[in-house]
């Protein structure tokens, strides 16, 4: 494209360029986004990028939409009766809603895992087994890539030598980390967790937390959270919403900081909402 004189207008290519850069430095890219249950708003004309490594977290009171959030974006919402959205999600690239027709592939590569630990009634190897069923590998290779998996998840050394124990003999805490083990079997390249340890301890709540802070250096990892002390533990980035809509983002520095607007300082320092 050029000026009228004939100039190339290196300003609007420079921008395009920089834009792509963009967006391909995001890992999602939500576009005002609304999603209803029924007549009922739960998100309401949300915008926002998720960068491609590292932690974000989900912070706001409850019924604000952060898990609705990432149901859609994990496409588990369109199974629900009544549910619809508006708007556009990007996942690495594609579309969730249009550009997604396998979706067994968006969930290979968006792990979620959800805040009460969801085990099958088997041995613990055999639900690390339940990820690899579509994958032709002989059994040495299924069990190191189990095995790395398990490591990954700080989990193999207190349950090496149980393998073929049922995966339900396992404590909550212990069962939490399993099923991030059974998410990272898929190599995924962002990992959706919903308030993962709101229903196990103090101990094992941190073993996930430096568990979180260690795959966001690799990976996309979105956390849905109501723990403010948490947050700022493990966060990177935050995203603080109130009513279905974002009251603020920004790096846990600025966040955390007197530089964030009234109503975040409200919400951290005293855990009230005045939206």
């Amino acid at each position: 494209m050029s000026d009228m004189h004939g100039k190339p207008q290196l300003a609007l290519v420079e921008n395009s360029a920089s834009a792509e850069a963009a967006a391909q430095a995001s890992a999602v890219q939500i576009r005002n986004f609304s999603a209803y249950y029924g007549k009922n708003c739960i998100i309401s004309d949300v915008s926002l990028d998720l960068p491609e490594k590292g932690v974000t977290c989900l912070l706001g009171p409850s019924g604000t939409g952060k898990s609705t959030l990432l149901r859609w974006i994990n496409r588990i919402n369109e199974e629900t009766e009544n549910a619809s959205f508006s708007g556009n999600i990007n996942v690495l690239g594609l579309d969730v809603l249009e550009g997604y027709p396998d979706v067994t592939e968006l969930r290979r590569r968006t792990g979620m895992v959800f805040q009460q630990p969801c085990v099958f009634p088997c041995s613990i190897y055999d639900n690390m087994l339940m990820g690899l069923r579509n994958r032709k590998l002989s059994k040495s290779e299924a069990r190191a890539i189990i095995e790395q998996s398990l490591k990954s998840a700080a989990i193999w050394d207190e349950i090496a030598h149980r393998l073929e124990d049922p995966a339900t003999s396992l404590s909550l805490g212990q069962q939490q980390r399993l099923c991030i083990a059974r998410a990272l079997v898929l190599k995924p390249s962002i990992l959706l967790l919903d308030e993962p340890t709101a229903s196990i301890d103090p101990v094992s709540s941190r073993a996930i937390e430096d568990l979180v802070i260690s795959l966001g250096e690799d990976i996309a990892v979105v956390m849905v959270t109501h723990n403010i002390a948490q947050t700022k533990r493990i966060s990177d980035h935050v995203i603080f919403l109130c009513d279905g809509k974002i009251v603020e983002q920004g790096t846990r520095k600025h966040m955390f900081s007197m530089r964030s607007c009234e109503k975040t300082r409200t919400y951290i320092t005293e855990e009230f909402c005045d939206c």
